[in-house]
């Protein structure tokens, strides 16, 4: 058999059967009796040269592969998918708000950083006007993804500013995003394929969830000429919470997709201009008022018993912390305490896990199940973490 392409894919040989047809092309050049067992000079030699060859159909194949989007990596899925419209999406910064205390009026520099107690950098990206007292100053973490700060840490002065007094944040960091992985891009770059299905329920999320750096959106339907109670909807009305993205974008995307005459419930109020032409070439401006939602922010928390499976090998909490904070949560999405296991386990081998259970504030907890509102998003913070190790 040789390399060809078959409506099934391509098709390479095996490493046996290219041996078998290298060796049998050495019989035919030198005679039957040439040794070719594998500890022979010749032997090596039709092993190498067909190791050789598995290795190029073997990449013809991958290469094969990377022109399909469900299949291709890195590089290669960046370039299939601009057919389909969409980008990879970029990691973003973590942003934080510090007060600046300073006793006369003075210029922060862009770049001008300060530490946090972890010795992450945080950064000014434009230059900053601070007139005396305190004011408030947004700061980025240095590095791309997810970095994470809490109350009162961002407090060392890396850049050294004559007049600056006293730096804190008030508040935690705005935690930014890791770059888009294959198989998130993969999942929402099929998401996409429903966008031609304008007017609907799916191409209304879609076309929200492709707008620049939307991380989560969901679409409510009413389609009753009564009111939904449960959602606290109107009839005939559709309810948008989208995560990330400007409000104008949202904006747009609803206005583009909604279908006319539908009612939009939401508290976030965005416009969009939209520019139409006349029979006679004259324009007018239509302006489009949107209304959404953003998701409302809820904390979770997470207590279990980790136990030694040697008595000797200590636990490594850090590792089961990390493990769970990994975890993704949805707008609206229920929590079942038992999904947890799943990724304490990517936190070590060295333990048996036991007693996990959930709780929505730190008091009253569950093993089972909690339910999340329409337009709640669980969060979870490794303070929020409670791991007993027992030996």
């Amino acid at each position: 058999m040789k390399p060809e392409f078959t409506p099934d894919g391509i098709t390479v040989q095996t490493f046996q059967e290219i041996y078998a047809e290298l060796a049998d092309g050495y019989r035919g050049i030198y005679g039957a009796d040439i040794n070719l067992e594998p500890d022979s000079p010749d032997g090596q030699r039709v092993g190498i040269e067909a190791q050789a060859r598995l290795d190029l159909q073997s990449f013809g194949a991958y290469m094969y592969t990377q022109f399909d989007p469900d299949t291709a990596l890195g590089l290669a899925l960046n370039t299939i998918i601009k057919f389909s419209g969409i980008t990879r999406r970029p990691a973003t910064r973590s942003q934080v708000d510090v007060e600046i205390t300073t006793d006369r009026p003075l210029t922060l520099s862009t770049g001008y950083t300060v530490e946090d107690d972890l010795g992450q950098a945080w950064e000014t990206q434009q230059d900053a006007v601070l007139p005396l007292g305190v004011t408030t100053v947004t700061l980025f973490a240095e590095n791309f993804g997810a970095v994470e700060a809490a109350i009162g840490v961002v407090t060392e002065p890396v850049t050294v500013v004559l007049g600056v007094t006293g730096i804190t944040n008030p508040a935690a960091a705005t935690v930014g995003t890791d770059e888009e992985t294959d198989a998130e891009l993969r999942v929402r770059r099929n998401k996409s394929l429903i966008t031609p299905a304008t007017s609907s329920r799916a191409g209304i999320c879609t076309t929200i969830g492709n707008t620049q750096n939307i991380t989560d959106v969901v679409i409510y339907e009413n389609d009753q000429a009564t009111t939904d109670t449960e959602k606290d909807m109107p009839p005939h009305s559709i309810w948008a919470i989208a995560e990330g993205g400007t409000v104008d974008d949202i904006a747009e995307a609803l206005a583009k997709t909604k279908p006319a005459g539908t009612v939009l419930k939401g508290m976030v109020e965005g416009t969009w201009a939209e520019t139409l032409i006349k029979p006679d070439g004259t324009t007018f401006e239509y302006v489009h008022t949107m209304l959404f939602d953003r998701p409302t922010d809820v904390p979770l928390y997470v207590r279990l018993t980790a136990t030694r499976k040697d008595t000797n090998q200590p636990v490594d909490i850090a590792a089961i912390e990390n493990a769970i904070i990994a975890k993704n949560f949805d707008i609206g999405e229920n929590q079942q305490a038992g999904d947890f296991y799943s990724y304490v386990y990517q936190g070590g081998n060295t333990f048996i896990a036991t007693d996990l259970e959930i709780s929505l504030d730190g008091a009253t907890w569950t093993g089972g199940l909690l339910v999340s509102g329409y337009d709640e998003k669980f969060q979870l913070d490794s303070a929020n973490i409670t791991v007993t190790e027992v030996v």
